[in-house]
């Protein structure tokens, strides 16, 4: 095996693993707006144990381009390469705080009577998992098209927090939602909408890879 293509190799095991954190990562956010909605803490309780696998992907995925860095001393596009995974498992890494945090909130709350619902949050919810899904993608293949139809998806995240604010300030000045409640599923927006922002980070960083620049 010449030198080349064990350093390929090496290459697409860093995806492959990237891929493998991206999909924890997007089963966890899911999970946790399903529990926060159910009010089920069990599941939320699972979830916010979950996040140490998505640290110890960090870990690792940061341990092998380190060592690959050392050994390999790579240089131009193979670098930014690399350079992008480990910027780009931080982002991930912090989705997963989102989720994490998301699902502590749903230990927090007290089951209500009175739960509030909105369409627009499962939107939040499967837009910003194609954002991630996308991005993942774009960088595997190297696609600038992929990487910029993520970036502009977020106008559509941004957009659904802001119908979801204006829905709960109408509820609370109509008296149709528990106040408490009303707080933390903000919050739970806020944080749906930040999971948003970072999988622009990750498209940005696949353009990187690609163009040598970034924004």
């Amino acid at each position: 095996m010449t030198f080349r293509t064990q350093f390929e190799k090496e290459l697409e095991e860093l995806k492959l693993s990237l891929i493998k954190m991206g999909d924890i990562v997007i089963k966890n956010i899911h999970e946790a707006l399903k529990a926060f909605l159910d009010m089920n803490t069990e599941l939320a309780d699972e979830i916010i144990k979950k996040d140490k696998l998505v640290n110890e992907c960090e870990y690792n995925i940061e341990k092998e381009c380190m060592r690959i860095i050392l050994r390999e001393q790579p240089v131009a596009r193979d670098l930014r390469l690399i350079t992008s995974v480990l910027k780009m498992i931080t982002d991930l890494e912090r989705i997963g705080d989102h989720a994490a945090d998301i699902s502590k909130l749903t230990v927090f709350m007290e089951k209500t009577n009175q739960p509030f619902s909105a369409k627009q949050i499962v939107k939040m919810v499967d837009v910003s998992e194609e954002m991630i899904k996308l991005a993942l993608e774009s960088f595997v293949n190297q696609d600038q098209t992929l990487a910029l139809e993520v970036i502009a998806k977020d106008d559509v995240v941004d957009d659904l927090f802001s119908e979801v604010r204006n829905l709960v300030a109408d509820a609370i000045r109509n008296r149709n939602i528990d106040a408490d409640y009303a707080l933390y599923l903000m919050m739970v927006t806020k944080y749906l909408e930040r999971i948003g922002d970072h999988a622009v980070n990750l498209a940005e960083w696949v353009l990187f890879s690609i163009l040598g620049y970034h924004k």
